[in-house]
Order: structure tokens, then sequence, then C-alpha cells
């Protein structure tokens, strides 16, 4: 049985199965976050999960819930009964935390205002519920990625704008940057701490660069999506800058544009920038991102580039197109369309996938990866309201209903 785990303010999980030529993805159980509240606790707050993570082994998920300032656990040693292990307090708001080893590594925004942003990364040991080390970043964290031989962790400091401030336009000081951090012995080397500078690569206010998201491919490469500048960078295993490009737009013909209670797909909008959220790498040479928009993009689908920038696969508005047919088309928020959010790519049976979250249509598609060029679409799963982040684990493989998947 394999799984593909995905987050919103409960967890959802779905498994693969039954044996067949190809998986078939389903969703088996689902988990409450307020479960995670210690006895006594008001469970009537707000709560929510947000970015997802899984442990070494396959067996524990480590979610960030900025509401409560903690980072929850769950036990999923059994897929179909998950169990609540409790709340971690990070003291700010913690944005994205990944396992290395028995370690979990959290970026938390302590940051007192948008203009004085901080951060750090904490090294939490979830045996104990401790926190046992931290390192000061400089200011406030966004995505956490890990190296896939956990030798480092990259992180985007995005010290994002005030949306209240010039209707939110950029530029907005201070400017981001891209930290990389050695991990020696399982603990963070914050003295060997690198600051890769992001300004002066995007034509929308590069000065003011806001790096979103971020993934590590297998030599150590970072691809880097500065989501409001519309721009993606490559930065080299050695923390230079590789290579950098814009995201582009899109044009759109037949999409609905008006909140007016009623689906018209008759709408144009000429050169929607991607304004890309979520990124993953699919190979050494090509990678993928969900075209959510912030600023003023959103091209309401997903976009496969080679890593020089050269657009390889580009999904328009199928994706959106199919949503809508199955009933979860968002119009009374609209202007982005479903919001393709979030991306993350797996090989089940050894076959290559990619998992599109849309964030308003509440939906995961699934896609065959087989050819970066033409990914061919396999299924669209129910996901929880609203999610934010996804993570497969192919390794849990489990006899299920007597088979093997």
């Amino acid at each position: 049985m394999h799984f593909r785990l995905c987050l919103t303010s409960a967890l959802a999980l779905a498994s693969a199965l039954p044996a067949s030529a190809e998986p078939v993805f389903n969703r088996v159980a689902s988990f409450a976050t307020p479960s995670n509240m210690a006895a006594g606790e008001d469970t009537a707050r707000e709560t929510s999960a947000e970015i997802i993570s899984a442990s070494e082994d396959g067996m524990m998920l480590v979610y960030t819930d900025s509401p409560l300032g903690v980072v929850g656990l769950v036990d999923i040693s059994d897929p179909k009964a998950p169990k609540p292990l409790g709340n971690i307090d990070m003291g700010g708001e913690p944005t994205t935390a990944v396992f290395i080893g028995n370690m979990i590594f959290a970026g938390v925004n302590t940051s007192e205002s948008f203009t004085a942003p901080s951060g750090k990364v904490l090294t939490v040991d979830p045996a104990t519920k401790a926190v046992v080390a931290e390192c000061d970043i400089g200011g406030q964290p966004d995505a956490v990625a890990k190296a896939k031989d956990g030798s480092f962790l990259a992180v985007a400091v995005e010290n994002e704008r005030d949306e209240e401030v010039n209707d939110g336009a950029i530029p907005q000081m201070p400017a981001g940057y891209v930290v990389m951090l050695p991990i020696t012995g399982g603990a963070v080397d914050c003295g060997a701490l690198q600051r890769i500078e992001m300004t002066g690569f995007a034509a929308v206010a590069g000065d003011d660069p806001e790096p979103e998201y971020l993934d590590i491919n297998d030599a150590g490469e970072i691809v880097v999506t500065l989501q409001e500048n519309n721009h993606i960078v490559v930065i080299g295993a050695d923390g230079v800058v590789s290579g950098h490009f814009s995201a582009g737009a899109v044009d759109l013909t037949g999409i609905d544009t008006k909140r007016d209670g009623r689906i018209d797909l008759t709408g144009e909008k000429a050169g929607a920038l991607r304004e890309p959220d979520a990124v993953k790498w699919v190979d050494a040479n090509h990678f993928v991102v969900a075209n959510e928009g912030d600023y003023e993009g959103g091209s309401r689908g997903f976009t496969i580039f080679n890593r020089d920038g050269t657009v390889v696969y580009e999904s328009v508005l199928s994706l959106e197109r199919e949503m809508v047919a199955m009933g979860h088309y968002p119009d009374n928020r609209n202007s982005k369309g479903v919001e393709l959010e979030s991306v993350e790519v797996a090989v089940f049976d050894g076959v290559p996938h990619l998992f599109v979250a849309s964030e308003r249509a509440s939906l995961i598609a699934v896609y065959d990866l087989t050819d970066p060029a033409a990914p061919v679409l396999k299924q669209i799963l129910p996901s929880g309201v609203s999610p934010e982040g996804m993570v497969a684990i192919p390794g849990r493989n489990p006899v299920c209903n007597g088979k093997r998947s």
C-alpha cells in the first residue's frame, strides 16, 4: 500500500490499492488537528495544519500549525487509524518542518513587524518533544527543504510584504534571500550558515525578492520560486546561483471572471503572470511549478520547465476544466481560479507520478509523469478543505487486503 498524504485543516490520508498494473489512489483516513491538543485545552481555538513532512521510516508525520504556534505529530504506523502524538511549542510561527534522521528541523517566524523580520531554525527531538537547539537566520523563513542525503538544509527567507501598505505593491524592504545550513552529526552548523542573495535577478521588483518555495535535487542543487517577482532561480550545490529566468505569462481564454453565482467560461485574460508557488524537481534537468499567483498573477495551471527556463509542458486550463466538470469551481473567489498551490513528485511501482493540489477546489490531481513533456492525468482525488502542502511516501508498502501494490 502506498501513501499520498495531503495537508489541510485536517490531514487526509490516501493509499494506492488494490494491486494492479498501475497504482490507484484512494482516501483511507483523515486526522483532525484539535486531536493533538492536551487535555483541558480549548479545542474550539483556531488551529490549522499547513505544511507536512514524513519521518524517514514513513511512520510519523509532522505538520506546522501557525495559529497555535506549534508543530503537531501524528502516528501513521496504521494509516487507516492515525493517532495523535501531541503538539510542540515553537515560540513563534512555524512555517515548515522536515525530518533528518531522528530529528525535526523547523523554520519559525519570530518577526515583530514586516519591516523588522526575524526568524530561526529550531532542532526538535520528537521523542522528548523538546527543542534542543536553535539557529538565527536573520529573517522570516517560509519554506525549508532538506538535501536528499541529509547533509544540509535550504531555507527560503521571504521577508514578505505588508499587503496593507500601498495595496500590497512591491518593492517593500527588506529583501529576502536563501540560506544554506550544513547538518553535521545530526545538528545544524550555524557557524557555517551561507546566505545567498536573490536581488538583481527579477524584472519585477528585482531589488525586493521574496523567495517562496524551494526544493533540492539529488546533486544538491536548489530551485527557488520568487512568487511575487514571477521569477525562478537555480542555485548550485556550492551555493552559487547558476541560472535564473522569468516564470513568464500565459494567455487564458475561456475562464470565469465574475463572482455572480454561475460558472461562465467565456472570459479572457491575456498575459497572466504565472507567479509560481510550490516547486519540485522532476529529474536532474526538469522541475514543475504550481502557478497559484499572489501579487498580480496566477495562471490557473502548472508548468514543467527545463532548468534553462524552456517550457517543456504547460497545463494552461486543462486541469481547471476537469475540476469545473466535477463541480468544484470556487466562483466566490475566482480571480485566480482553482489556485493550484502545491506539487509533489514521487515514484510508485517504478512509475514517476505528479500530484497537484488545488487550494480553492480542494482536490488533488494525479498524473503519470513518465514523459515530463506529456503528463497523463490519471485521477482527481478529494482532499481536506484548501490543501496547502503534500507529501508522498512511496516507501511504505505493507500488505493491503491480502495483496501488495
